[in-house]
């Protein structure tokens, strides 16, 4: 069984080619995204995201050993 998205952008491919022929998938997918319904578990767990830690990548001898 494929998941939910997939099985929406496959409806919506199939509505839009029945309009108006032949199509280009990201129109697709910008369609579907706009009706696009999320359920269930995922939908609650969407609307939580997580801050990514910026990391430094200074080398080992840090910012107080400038040259001059």
């Amino acid at each position: 069984m494929a998941n939910a998205w997939r099985e929406h952008v496959k409806k919506t491919m199939a509505e839009m080619k029945a309009k108006g022929g032949k199509v280009m998938l990201r129109d697709v997918l910008k369609a579907a995204g706009k009706t696009y319904k999320k359920s269930g578990k995922s939908a609650s767990a969407a609307g939580k995201t997580q801050k990514k830690r910026k990391s430094s990548k200074r080398g080992k001898k840090g910012k107080s050993a400038k040259k001059h």
